[in-house]
Formats: structure tokens, C-alpha cells, sequence
């Protein structure tokens, strides 16, 4: 099945509302250092074309309700670099506004600007991963660049399409510091919404990450080799120093007026909206009260 219900490896962390997931593309050419895809499908930054795609998508997308959220995608870009000629995500969408669905869109290019025809007239929230300014060609090397994306965010709000910011992964001592220049970038594209998460590394990102910042190897192993823990997959930082820098970009939010949410963290009693993927903005969704310092 190529539409399936998002459920990340069954995962107690993941506090995402129901919603069902497809990838329209195998793979992901912008080779992102940290992606933790890579882990689990072969030749992951090879991107190719699913067999028989579409033909798949309009048999199966007959068994799911009416109105159902579908997010573009989970695992690899719906915006490849071959999306330009192929269409295939276009394709996709138009299946879904025919169908009457929902759509949340998590990618990293402005290729998204493309469909803005059908996004306006679909409820649709396209949401935009930047995770840094400074080191994007480490972090990111294919992808393109942040100010470029920065770029897409301010022209689908002004077609008023709803839009949030993913300021995913954070790496300690590596972006961390970036947040308050990011988020103030975002806000003034006219993002609503941020969404953050701690980087987990498995074992090839691990590897990855160690080569392109070598003079960060020490303080890192100490982070999460030393005084981190594994769960499932992934190694986490410890909970007090995770917790240190989601409150602190936390913060940073509410002194933006930006709605914000964790994911697979553990810590949504920060959380100021009612989805952590930022997919309650389809509805026009409003914040919640955020909690207090105690209650946190």
C-alpha cells in the first residue's frame, strides 16, 4: 500500500493526530546529514518514481473517509528536485481535491510555490522545514537554500495559504543558537506556527554528522553517547537537557506571538496549539492557552 495511516514505528512519543501518510517518491535527493530514513530504505538519497503511482493512489484513496488529513510525506521530500518535470505531487493533490481530502505538506523546497493554484482552493497547510542559516550546506547539501525557503513562506501567505515552520532537528551545540534569527525570519513571512524536535541520530547519521563537524565530535559524544539514551533506534539526549532547549525556543515563540508544538519529545504540556504538525490551521484552528512555568 502506498497510503497508509502514519503510525512512526509505533512510537509512545508521537503525539500526531490521526492522520494517514504518503510518500510519492522512494528516496530523497537533497541528503540531508541527519535524516534518519536513510537508516531503514536502501540507497535512500537515490530519489525514484513509485511504480505505477498514481493508478495505486486513486484504487486506495476510495477507502478512506471523506475529509480524511493525508500528510505529503513522512519519510522522504514530495518536492524532489524531479518534481519539476515529473509532477507527480501535483498529481497527487489533484487526486485529493477531487476527493475531498485534507492535506499537510512538510518539504524543504519552493517548488511547493508551483501548485499554489490548487492549494488555495484546497484545505491544505504547507509546512517548511528550516533548520539552519549557517551550515546548510553541512546539514543540507542538495537541498535548496533557506532563504529560498524563506522566500516560498512569504509568497503562499500572500496567496493565504496557511503556512507553519518546522525548526527541525535541533542540534545541540551546532544550530541551537540559530532560533531566535530563524523564528524572526519566519514570523515576518507571516509564519503562524512552529513546530521543533530535538535531532536523534541512528547509527549512519551518527557517522555523518561526526565527519562534517569533527571539531564537534567531543562535546557531542558527551551528549549523547555518555549521557544520552537510546530508545528504539535513536538516541535521545538526556530529558533535562532536551527539555532546556525546547523551552528555550519555547520562549522565543511566545515572545513572537507564534503558536508552538514539540514533536516526539514528551513535552507537550509546552505545546500552545492543538496539533503538533501544525495540521490544525487547516481548520483556522486558534492557540490554546499556554501553559504556566509550573504547570510545565
Amino acid at each position: 500500500m502506498y497510503l497508509q495511516r502514519f503510525d512512526p514505528w509505533k512510537n509512545k512519543l508521537c503525539s500526531c493526530p490521526p492522520k494517514y501518510s504518503l510518500n510519492p517518491y522512494t528516496g530523497c535527493a537533497h541528503a540531508c546529514i541527519y535524516c534518519y530514513a536513510s537508516s531503514y530504505i536502501k540507497d535512500f538519497f537515490k530519489c525514484r518514481q513509485k511504480p505505477r503511482l498514481l493508478e495505486v493512489l486513486r484504487r486506495e484513496i476510495r477507502n478512506i473517509p471523506k475529509g480524511s488529513l493525508i500528510s505529503l510525506c513522512n519519510t522522504s521530500d514530495p518536492y524532489q528536485p524531479m518534481e519539476r518535470k515529473e509532477a507527480i505531487t501535483r498529481e497527487c493533490l489533484k487526486i485529493f481535491a477531487k476527493e475531498s481530502m485534507k492535506v499537510l505538506i512538510i518539504t524543504k523546497s519552493d517548488i511547493v510555490c508551483r501548485d499554489i493554484d490548487l492549494l488555495k482552493n484546497m484545505p491544505s497547510v504547507v509546512t517548511i522545514t528550516i533548520t539552519t542559516l549557517k551550515y546548510y550546506r553541512k546539514l543540507e547539501p542538495f537541498a535548496p537554500s533557506p532563504f529560498e525557503r524563506f522566500k516560498a513562506l512569504e509568497r503562499l501567505n500572500k496567496e493565504s495559504i496557511r503556512t507553519a515552520l518546522r525548526f527541525d532537528p535541533i542540534i545541540p551545540k551546532i544550530n541551537e543558537d540559530e532560533a531566535l534569527e530563524i523564528l524572526s525570519l519566519a514570523k515576518s513571512a507571516g509564519v503562524s506556527h512552529v513546530t521543533v524536535s530535538t535531532f536523534k541520530p541512528r547509527s549512519d547519521s551518527w557517522k555523518r554528522l561526526k565527519e562534517r563537524f569533527p571539531e564537534r565530535v567531543s562535546v557531542l559524544e558527551d551528549l549523547y553517547l555518555r549521557r544520552g539514551k537510546r530508545i528504539g533506534n535513536s538516541i535521545y539526549l538526556e530529558d533535562q537537557e532536551r527539555e532546556r532547549i525546547i523551552f528555550a525556543v519555547r520562549e522565543i515563540c511566545l515572545s513572537l506571538n507564534l503558536t508552538f508544538s514539540t514533536c516526539r519529545e514528551k513535552l507537550s504540556s509546552y505545546n500552545t496549539s492543538k496539533s503538533c504538525d501544525g495540521s490544525h490551521l487547516i481548520e483556522g484552528g486558534q492557540p490554546i492557552s499556554p501553559p504556566s512555568l509550573e504547570e510545565s
